[in-house]
């Protein structure tokens, strides 16, 4: 019985021995910030790196296919660190073939979204806006490697379909790598 005794206070010992060192302190929490350093686009007045730039060929038995999405933060470096929300602008269009270099939004129909996504916005989190202007210049990447874009677009909200509000000017330029 004694036996027994002093292994119940050896183990109840053990025990916290091993919760008194089971916290250790390990290095600061950096947060990440993504940018891609890989292009930057021009919203309401101000400039935004892009957090995020992809270019992929959607279609294999057409290598000169693209679809481009590209994400910039709006916050600014203070909201950042201090984890506000997200508030994203994200533009997403497409090409079934690129056939051109210069293509304008008013001749052409470009598969594109623009949106500006809020999440601290509880009564307007994602605003859709559409392209009526403008112009994306494609310098293709035939053989791989890197594809410059460059766009210059005038933009107005859509609300179920209508254009609403005042236009605006939506620019930019990135690079996307094609494989």
């Amino acid at each position: 019985m004694k036996f027994e005794h002093t292994l119940t206070v050896f183990g109840t010992l053990l025990l916290l021995a091993f919760a008194a060192t089971g916290c250790y302190k390990g290095s600061d929490f950096d947060n990440p910030v993504y940018l891609c350093d890989c292009g930057t686009v021009n919203f309401q007045n101000s400039e935004y790196p892009l957090k995020m730039a992809e270019a992929v060929v959607p279609d294999s038995l057409e290598p000169l296919s693209r679809s481009y999405h590209i994400v910039a933060d709006l916050r600014s470096a203070e909201e950042v660190d201090a984890h506000v929300d997200a508030h994203d602008l994200t533009f997403h269009f497409s090409f079934p073939v690129l056939d051109d270099v210069v293509y304008y939004v008013q001749q052409e129909d470009i598969q594109h979204l623009v949106q500006v996504i809020n999440h601290g916005d509880d009564l307007i989190p994602v605003r859709d806006y559409q392209a009526t202007d403008g112009s994306i210049v494609i310098n293709p990447a035939y053989s791989g490697g890197e594809e410059l874009v460059e766009f210059n677009l005038t933009l107005r909200e859509q609300v179920d379909s209508i254009l609403v509000g005042l236009p605006l000017v939506f620019s930019g330029s990135f690079t996307g790598i094609i494989d």
